[in-house]
């Protein structure tokens, strides 16, 4: 033996053990903060996705209804069509 007492190989393992909780705790709590950014990025890129399909229903829309304003007769007076005289009229 090279010299150690009991009490030191008890507190040995005592320190190592103490060690490693605390190296679990801290790498528990470095996963949960990963965990919460990794929620929050999935939230975020939910909420993006969600206001890209809203601008796309709306581009289409405005897109359809401008079409309908631009060539449709729809609400539009129908007027008499014009009459081009035969002949121009004398100059003076």
């Amino acid at each position: 033996m090279n010299g150690e007492t009991p009490n030191d190989i008890e507190r040995a393992a005592i320190e190592e053990h103490a060690q490693r909780t605390t190296e679990q705790t801290a790498l528990r709590k470095v996963r949960k903060t990963l965990d919460g950014i990794e929620a929050a990025e999935a939230g975020q890129r939910r909420g993006l996705r969600r206001i890209l399909v809203a601008c796309t229903i709306l581009a289409v829309l405005g897109a359809w209804l401008s079409w309908e304003l631009v060539f449709s007769d729809k609400g539009m007076p129908k007027q008499q069509p014009m009459k081009v005289p035969a002949a121009l009229p004398p100059k003076q």
